[in-house]
């Protein structure tokens, strides 16, 4: 009796796999803990001499950043997209749109009431003096 009956689950959505490269990381991952460890050990070294917890202090202030953007994602977007389309569409592009009068809509916004066109102050006249 030869029973090869294997189980073999295949994830549904195949963009979601990963090939792992090294230590089980992503290619991605790799290259941003080399790049973490490329920074973070000189400056180490070069705060040791000073005091140890300076230069763990500085260990983690250089090579967490580069870690976080190496690991993070939202739905599903790496953490440099997610950021660029953060700032474009909060300070490049916002969604509030101010309108502006030129030479070109005047004749326009003059018909859609949208100048700001000075209004004739009206002389103050005292109550007493209509009541009269």
């Amino acid at each position: 009796m030869n029973n090869n009956s294997f189980v073999v689950t295949i994830p549904k959505d195949l963009k979601k796999v990963k090939a792992k490269l090294l230590f089980g990381l992503t290619k991605r991952q790799a290259i941003g803990f080399g790049i973490a460890i490329l920074i973070g050990i000189p400056i180490f070294l070069l705060l040791k001499d000073f005091s140890l917890d300076a230069a763990m202090y500085g260990l983690l202030i250089s090579a967490a950043p580069i870690i976080f953007g190496t690991l993070y994602q939202k739905n599903n977007m790496v953490s440099e997209t997610w950021i660029k389309l953060y700032l474009e569409y909060t300070y490049l592009n916002p969604l509030k749109r101010y309108y502006k009068v030129c030479l070109k809509n005047k004749l326009l916004a003059k018909a859609r009431r949208m100048t700001n066109a000075k209004k004739k102050k009206q002389k103050f006249v005292p109550s007493s003096t209509l009541a009269s």
